[in-house]
């Protein structure tokens, strides 16, 4: 059986995640793409391994760049806790 991401899931992350890497510097949409798509296929050698919180964390992972350069990646975290769609898709624990 094909494993397949939430079609839900891509369109919020297209639509409301996707646009803020705009205001990042050398940060680009398509870094974040090139992360999802390398994050994806090395998720396919985990059997059972949930692509949508693959697909989430990786479109998420640069975000905090937003707040700050340094801790960016404790930023993303929190953005990404916080985020009420996720947590309408997610479990406490998955979050």
């Amino acid at each position: 059986m094909k494993k397949e991401i939430n079609p839900k899931v891509i369109k919020y992350i297209e639509e409301e995640i996707f646009p803020k890497y705009k205001e990042l510097k050398g940060h680009t949409l398509k870094h974040i793409e090139q992360v999802i798509e390398r994050s994806l296929k090395f998720a396919e050698q985990a059997p059972g391994v949930n692509l949508d919180m693959v697909y989430v964390i990786a479109a998420y992972h640069d975000l905090g760049r937003l707040i700050d350069n340094d801790t960016y990646n404790i930023e993303s975290a929190k953005m990404l806790k916080a985020d009420k769609f996720l947590r309408k898709h997610f479990s406490d624990e998955e979050i």
